[in-house]
């Protein structure tokens, strides 16, 4: 058990992140969909007060880029890392984003001018049938085309767009009646024969254009000469070059969230067609966690500089080997075992059910924050 607690987080810090953060944060927060993200005015309460302008700033389990977008925008060096191609995708997005929404308008047009040859080479009949039940034959075969050619060019930005619109029974988005977030048909609520106007043709582009006006809404002054690197990398096996100041992440919640599962379809879109194996990676069972996390606590003592922080955001599950909460059972690997840290403040709060991508089920139902000291 750990013992000797200081403290635990300030108040101020913690009725800082309260309420909706939707209607201030930027727009390109709202880019594309993420299970069991970090509010953005959380990660920015942690970046605001237990950093300073010109550190830096790592988040190794970095998901949609929450903690990495809020670092950059308050002037701190980013490195952001997760082993997840959709979540590299969407953090590039936000770390290198087209910058107006003329400047995205004009690469969409430049595009499209290429697009009907990438159409022509798209064989429906090599379309997985789990794939091919969300969308019209015609409009599959542009999304496809759309999503081979962004990845080509490494357009991130306008491929997370796409992404993001793939799957919903609101007319913007690209496929049949089905959830945002998890993606699964909602033919029931909506049968074809009363709701005929949501299974016709929808034209890509058209809706691409809508959703990059939407995602540039609303964003903040960014600095382009502020250092940004992100990888597509294992954090147990990955050291940054650079000293950092304060690491700040929540890392995946042990088989309460399947990451790879619940965004297979836009993985797929993506160019990662095999998610159960990526499950197995992203969304560790509980003996994996806890190596993982020895390792990366390793890794972070040799990138940390003395006194650094680290933050983390951690679910209430069980430990059943240890019988501890998760949060217990971290603070005592990197306080007693790997012995390299010491344990200054510990939060825990409620998860709100509006924040729940399965509402009104089990799962996590608080969550706590852990801040380390780099023992120097």
């Amino acid at each position: 058990m750990v013992k000797n607690i200081v403290r635990k987080l300030p108040d101020n810090i913690a009725q800082s992140w309260r309420g909706t953060a939707l209607g201030e944060e930027s727009s390109l927060h709202q880019l594309a969909p993420y299970i069991g993200k970090m509010k953005s005015s959380m990660a920015g309460a942690f970046i605001s007060n237990y950093t300073r302008k010109g550190d830096y700033v790592y988040d190794p389990f970095c998901g949609c880029a929450t903690v990495a977008f809020e670092a950059w925008a308050a002037h701190r060096n980013v490195i952001a890392v997760d082993l997840n191609p959709y979540a590299y995708i969407l953090t590039h997005a936000k770390l290198f984003p087209c910058m107006s929404q003329e400047k995205a308008v004009w690469e969409i047009n430049k595009y499209s001018k290429l697009i009907d040859s990438y159409i022509s080479e798209i064989d429906l009949r090599k379309v997985p049938r789990w794939v091919k039940a969300f969308f019209h034959p015609d409009t599959l075969r542009e999304t496809i085309a759309w999503s081979n050619l962004l990845l080509s060019k490494k357009s991130y930005f306008l491929l997370s767009c796409l992404l993001s619109i793939l799957h919903h029974q609101r007319p913007g988005f690209l496929s049949y009646p089905s959830s945002h977030t998890i993606p699964y048909l909602r033919s029931n609520k909506f049968p074809r024969q009363e709701f005929p106007e949501l299974y016709e043709y929808r034209p890509v582009k058209e809706k691409l254009l809508r959703k990059v006006l939407r995602a540039l809404k609303r964003v903040p002054c960014l600095d382009n000469g502020v250092s940004r690197k992100c990888y597509l990398r294992d954090a147990s096996n990955f050291v940054p070059r650079s000293k950092v100041n304060a690491i700040i992440t929540s890392p995946p919640y042990m088989r309460q969230l399947d990451y790879a599962r619940d965004n297979r379809l836009r993985l797929w879109f993506a160019g990662s067609k095999d998610w159960k194996t990526l499950d197995s990676q992203i969304s560790p069972s509980e003996d994996k966690f806890l190596k993982l996390f020895d390792k990366c606590l390793n890794n972070w003592k040799k990138c940390l500089v003395p006194d650094g922080l680290c933050i983390l955001v951690l679910g209430d599950v069980k430990s059943r080997t240890h019988n501890l909460p998760l949060p217990e059972v971290v603070a005592n690997l990197a306080t007693k075992e790997n012995g390299s840290y010491t344990l200054i403040s510990k939060y825990t709060e409620e998860i709100p059910n509006n924040r729940r991508v399965r509402r009104g089920c089990s799962g996590s139902l608080t969550e706590t924050i852990l801040v380390l000291k780099n023992k120097k």
